[in-house]
């Protein structure tokens, strides 16, 4: 792909971006983000490379790899590597960067990794029970001949190590002007905690570590000072060792410096950009869609509540859902039980559904009581749907404050309803909404996302933070 030019969106760099896992169909909006943002860099001339680190097999990852070529989501299979494919077929950095000497003790049981041939080439730590399992510091053991050699701190030790060799490569020869710089964006907190803690193997010095938050970070009552988990407090103690952290909206940064100051993080508001829907739009009348899983926190329960008023004003109003989950079952109960089950149609999975949704949608409708930025909503605004979104943090405020939907509050399913009723009533209404919806995703395009990343990286090519 080349490196990046100077005077284009991205700096001149390498870059890597390292995420746990990036599996077809898994993690929602999280992976397809992860997978459009390479798309994105590489169309803005950026060399860069997907990671994982997920200890899967290779046969599988292989599979992983050729459905993200098909549905366009990935470049080639080269473009997506992950850490125990590369310890497989060459583990000569692995030993390299073992630790000689005795193996310290543990109590966990291992996990063996082995080659092709069957031979073992690492240990890893089976560490039950305890949330931050990759922050423990128990041996990895590293093999050779079937011997163990040496041993690495835990999965930071092991991650750290191969991030040092995949930004190391191509670096030979040329002094270290000539040198492109390596930014390492990285899209997971568990992966992000242990690039920057202090170990041994440490990131390398010269690497630009820029750490991306992908959801809300506070608890219910979801305000700016509600608790967080264990989770986020943890990260939040280490956030300031990152050249950089990746915001999607402004409401969640400003939030985040109001309770931690404004010195705290090195923070930019980079947001997913709104994608390019070339599918014709021929709404049908009263189509209502829901595209999420069907879990607690995206409070589909509460847009049934609201189908039977809209069903009232709007005869022809009905609720296509996409997508499942564990509260599937429930909702359906309870569709039964309010009288509109004849009235909803569950799609369930679908590899694909933006391709269907949004050719018949009249509406979208997200009532979730927390976002990051949902991609859903830049998906309907870019397709020309209309948006019913609970005013919910965080995403739906700062995405359709140039237009495109209608805001109602949070957890109000009588204000929801009406603004269903509102939107599916007033045709008018929702041409003007449709065309403002397209407007606004197009000043939110894929360009405007790489100037935002490029000046978070700018900043930190230019007054990296000491670690």
């Amino acid at each position: 792909m080349g490196v990046a030019p100077g005077g284009g969106a991205l700096p001149a760099a390498r870059y890597l971006i390292l995420a746990s896992r990036l599996v077809p169909d898994r993690d929602g909006g999280f992976t397809i983000s992860v997978l459009r943002r390479a798309i994105d860099m590489a169309a803005a001339g950026a060399d860069v490379t997907l990671l994982t680190v997920d200890p899967g097999e290779t046969a599988d990852h292989d599979a992983h790899r050729a459905e993200w070529v098909r549905r366009g989501l990935l470049g080639s299979r080269e473009s997506l590597r992950n850490l125990f494919d590369d310890v497989r077929s060459n583990p000569s950095w692995l030993r390299r960067a073992a630790i000689p000497g005795p193996v310290p003790s543990s109590p966990w049981p291992t996990r063996p990794i082995v080659d092709d041939s069957g031979a073992p080439v690492l240990d890893l730590p089976v560490v039950s029970g305890d949330a931050a399992w990759h922050l423990t510091d128990a041996p990895v053991r590293v093999y050779d001949k079937g011997a163990v050699i040496g041993w690495l701190p835990g999965f930071g030790g092991l991650y750290r190590a191969w991030v040092n060799v995949v930004a190391a490569e191509g670096a030979e020869g040329g002094s270290d002007a000539e040198r492109a710089p390596v930014v390492v964006l990285c899209e997971a907190r568990q992966i992000g905690e242990t690039l920057v803690a202090e170990g041994e193997p440490a990131v390398d010095a010269g690497i630009r570590v820029l750490h991306t938050t992908h959801a809300c970070h506070v608890l219910s009552p979801f305000r700016w000072d509600s608790p967080m988990d264990a989770a986020w407090e943890r990260w939040f103690e280490i956030a300031d060792r990152f050249d950089g952290v990746l915001w999607l909206t402004p409401s969640q940064r400003d939030d985040v410096e109001r309770r931690f100051g404004a010195q705290r993080l090195r923070s930019f508001v980079v947001p997913h950009p709104a994608p390019v829907v070339s599918a014709p739009s021929d709404p049908v009348s009263g189509r209502i869609v829901i595209l999420n899983s069907l879990i607690p926190r995206k409070r589909v329960d509460h847009v049934l509540r609201a189908l039977p008023a809209a069903r009232a004003a709007v005869p022809a109003a009905h609720l296509f859902v996409y997508g499942d989950g564990a509260s599937g079952a429930e909702l359906r109960a309870l569709a039964t039980e309010l009288g509109v089950e004849d009235a909803v149609k569950w799609i369930g999975h679908v590899a694909d559904p933006e391709t269907q949704a949004w050719a018949s949608a009249d509406v979208l409708v997200l009532a979730s009581t927390n976002e990051g930025q949902p991609l859903v909503v830049l998906e309907a605004l870019a397709a020309g749907v209309p948006v019913v979104a609970y005013d919910m943090p965080y995403g739906p405020r700062d995405t359709l404050a140039d237009g495109g939907g209608v805001l109602v509050p949070d957890g109000d399913v009588d204000a929801l309803a009406a603004a269903l009723i509102d939107v599916l009533s007033h045709r008018e209404r929702r041409a003007e909404l449709s065309a403002s919806g397209r407007a606004a995703a197009a000043a939110m395009d894929a360009a405007a996302s790489m100037r935002a990343l490029g000046t978070a990286v700018r900043a930190a090519l230019a007054d990296p933070v000491s670690r």
